[in-house]
């Protein structure tokens, strides 16, 4: 297209898609107070418009013509004795099919957001308006410096920095200790998972000498599996187990960036920042990292069977542990987190069996869904008064309408039901699964499929429940009765996150017609490498399955539907409390989330508060101050008393000193001159 610049300029841009939203950030960062809201929030939005743009314009030429890539000055070389390059890291940014996928959700979504959020905002004062527009531009900053980074250290740079900007972002409200302290949470526990991404980058950089995506590919093809490393701290592991080594520390990272057991923890509680958060980084961006770390690596996975089937049944055992969880959950927001949690595990369930492009394809459609529902849910919440209590909810149909019809197409997006986008991405990675084989344990693939289609079952009934207490039925109490709609400047971008949680289905139709599984043929090139490898190993990857588990999923989705409507909706309402009642203590211990957060405290909490305490008692207090600063002052302070002793101010006495001091001198002087 004439008016477009042309590849070079294009690549030469690239740069820019992070600069718009950094310099956003910046703006407000130094001036928002002073220039009101109006031009705080024109400086956010036309940062994320003008990021979104250049995005647009990339992905055109890398739909059309090839990849693209910046190659940016040197900025890690690490060279041996011999003057041979052991480790080489430029600024290098990198768009392809996938990045540029990704490029699309974090700036067309991330657009939205902020819209959304100078409406619900709006009740700052110009000091906290502009310090969250400025946290919120410098978050997608960094996360677009994780997506387009060429190299797995460029990926770790953008990956501290969402880190970053989410403890600011879920601590906004830091004058809340329960908010501040949700904060501190959810970046303490993202720091474990970096130690294994860090142990995973170093091993890669041990075994290849770089951490460049393209070169590791390159150098992943040409090895043989089995063959020895000759040298370096792998010297003598063959290169298949040395990989398997990194690929299980950068799923460590995974799984503290992406909430999965054990590390899923800090997820729930960021609910305690603003709703506009949690759509941002608990839906479309940040908690997707993982899956994205993943998909990038996927040649290298390919020749991880072990990793891979880690990554598969932590996925699994995720999605249904999350699943069951929300049932009980009465927080609208508390239920829409358990609800990424267990989304999220789907998405691992795909790129651990090797239908990376199914689970990069939920990535984008539960963006859309589950962006939607934040979204309303923080609608709701604002047209109630900030309530979030279920049970304080019904009848916001009637009384929310451009609310209720995009939540509802939403839920139904969520919950798995044809025609709608999540329907399509879910059952791919379901079915996919069930058709897969992996080297290291054959049966990983059917159990998957087993215990997601469980998850499934629970992510209808618990969305279905949801959507029941929150939009149907009477009010049950005076704030759900005065409730009102949202302004437009909140509902459009609900309206059209739920068009594209609708439209996405085409990118997933199964079949064999020219507009059939679109997105599969669309990054095929990304993965084609990882999977012509996964056929060698035999991990049987069919790409298309049989239909009849699009029947399956579609019956399990309407049964977890008609339960919950029934139990909630019509004749069955006692239902509900007659379990709670017959099984107290089983219906306690769900609504305590099964009491991980009292484990935690048990068994890591305590005895490293307890060993730290002990530690500082003998290094801190004992050594350092009790021997080393006071111990030495004590002691300085114990000879000058002693020798303050013979300065008493008494001139006869010193002068009987001086005459004792003299007459030794002259003895020692005459006695050794008589010798």
């Amino acid at each position: 297209m004439p008016f477009l610049p042309t590849p070079a300029a294009a690549e030469a841009s690239l740069w820019a898609i992070i600069l718009f939203p950094l310099a956003g950030a910046l703006i407000n960062g130094l001036f928002g107070r002073r220039i009101g809201k109006g031009n705080t929030t024109l400086v956010a939005i036309g940062a994320m418009v003008g990021s979104l743009a250049v995005a647009a314009i990339v992905f055109y030429w890398v739909l059309t013509t090839r990849n693209l890539r910046y190659q940016g000055a040197p900025w890690i070389a690490v060279t041996g004795a011999d003057g041979r390059a052991i480790v080489n890291v430029a600024w290098g940014l990198l768009v392809d099919r996938l990045s540029g996928t990704l490029l699309l959700v974090v700036t067309g979504v991330g657009t939205l957001i902020h819209v959304y959020s100078a409406s619900y905002m709006s009740h700052e004062d110009d000091a906290g308006y502009a310090r969250f527009f400025t946290y919120l531009n410098l978050f997608v900053a960094a996360m677009l410096t994780l997506v387009l980074g060429d190299s797995l250290v460029l990926t770790f740079v953008g990956w501290e920095g969402v880190g970053l900007c989410s403890y600011l972002l879920i601590g906004f409200w830091y004058t809340d200790e329960q908010k501040a302290f949700a904060g501190r949470k959810a970046f303490i526990t993202n720091r474990v998972g970096d130690f294994g991404f860090l142990v995973g980058v170093f091993s890669l950089l041990a075994i290849f000498g770089t951490s460049s995506y393209a070169d590791l590919a390159n150098l992943a093809r040409v090895i043989t599996p089995d063959a020895p490393i000759a040298s370096g701290i792998f010297a003598g592991w063959t290169y298949q187990s040395a990989i398997t080594f990194a690929m299980l520390g950068l799923f460590v990272g995974a799984v503290g960036k992406s909430a999965q057991l054990p590390l899923y923890i800090w997820l729930p509680d960021a609910m305690a920042g603003p709703t506009p958060v949690s759509a941002l980084i608990h839906a479309a961006t940040m908690v997707t990292a993982g899956v994205y770390l993943v998909a990038r690596n996927s040649m290298l996975f390919s020749l991880a069977p072990v990793a891979m089937a880690t990554v598969t049944i932590v996925g699994a055992a995720t999605a249904l542990f999350a699943a069951v969880i929300a049932f009980t959950q009465n927080d609208i927001k508390k239920v829409l987190a358990y609800s990424t949690v267990s989304q999220l595990g789907f998405m691992f369930i795909g790129v651990g069996c090797g239908a990376w492009w199914a689970g990069v394809l939920h990535l984008v459609t539960h963006a859309f869904f589950k962006g939607c529902l934040f979204l309303g849910a923080g609608s709701v919440m604002h047209g109630m008064g900030d309530e979030t209590d279920l049970r304080k909810m019904g009848g916001l149909a009637r009384k929310m309408p451009h609310t209720h019809w995009t939540f509802l197409v939403a839920t139904i997006s969520a919950t798995g039901i044809i025609p709608l986008a999540g329907f399509w991405s879910k059952d791919a990675i379901l079915g996919n699964a069930l058709f897969s084989a992996n080297p290291a344990w054959h049966q990983v693939g059917p159990i998957a499929w087993a215990v997601g289609s469980l998850a499934a079952l629970g992510t209808a009934f618990y969305m279905t429940r949801l959507y029941w207490l929150t939009f149907m039925g009477k009010p049950r109490t005076h704030a759900a009765e005065h409730a009102h709609e949202s302004s437009y400047v909140m509902t459009v971008p609900l309206m059209v996150l739920a068009v594209l949680a609708a439209v996405g289905l085409f990118l997933g139709l199964p079949g064999h017609s020219p507009v059939s599984e679109l997105y599969a043929r669309f990054v095929e090139p990304v993965f084609a490498a990882g999977t012509e490898r996964l056929h060698e190993v035999g991990h049987f990857h069919p790409g298309a399955h049989p239909a009849w588990p699009y029947f399956a999923a579609w019956g399990i989705g309407l049964a977890g539907t008609v339960v919950a409507f029934l139990m909630y909706g019509r004749g069955w309402t006692r239902l509900p409390a007659a379990l709670a009642a017959t099984l107290p203590r089983t219906y306690q211990f769900m609504v305590d989330k099964f009491q991980v957060d009292e484990l935690y405290e048990a068994a890591v909490i305590r005895p490293l508060g307890a060993l730290a305490k002990g530690l500082w008692r003998v290094i801190d207090v004992f050594l350092i101050d009790g021997l080393m600063v006071n111990g030495v002052a004590r002691l300085v302070g114990f000879f000058g008393s002693v020798s303050r002793l013979a300065q008493n101010g008494d001139v006869q006495r010193y002068a009987a000193y001086m005459a004792l001091a003299a007459a030794a001198i002259l003895a020692t002087v005459l006695g050794v001159g008589a010798q």
